[in-house]
């Protein structure tokens, strides 16, 4: 994988993960199970699977314990650190973190300076 399309992958993760923080602190979180991709969920995606368990109300430790014992059999080392990103975007999203602190949150992964005008954008929509 390329730093191109790692890029590419970590703003699709961010879009994602920033709709489903702003709904949840609007509307709480049972307000995503009609936007879950049960089909992703099925095949161990990361974030929808981590979003089945967030509306279902399971613990954060059980949450990270599944999701982080996935991440370990990644061999890709971009793959990992997206589906990192993806874990840490789904606890964030448990807990109500605002979507500001979860971009930077997300963002500490990546070589993406915060300035970046395609992250601004993001975290303007």
């Amino acid at each position: 994988m390329s730093n191109e399309e790692y890029e590419k992958a970590f703003y699709a993760i961010l879009e994602r993960a920033l709709y489903c923080s702003k709904k949840a602190r609007r509307e709480g979180l049972l307000s995503l199970e009609k936007y879950l991709d049960n089909d992703k969920a099925d095949n161990k995606d990361i974030f929808e699977l981590g979003m089945r368990f967030v509306i279902d109300g399971t613990d954060a430790a059980i949450i990270d314990k599944i999701l982080s014992t996935i991440i370990q059999r990644e061999k890709d080392e971009f793959r990992a650190s997206l589906k990192t990103i993806q874990k840490e975007a789904v606890l964030a999203i448990q807990v109500g973190m605002n979507p500001y602190l979860l971009a930077c949150l997300l963002n500490v992964f990546t070589d993406i300076p915060l300035n970046d005008p395609l992250f601004r954008k993001v975290l303007e929509d």
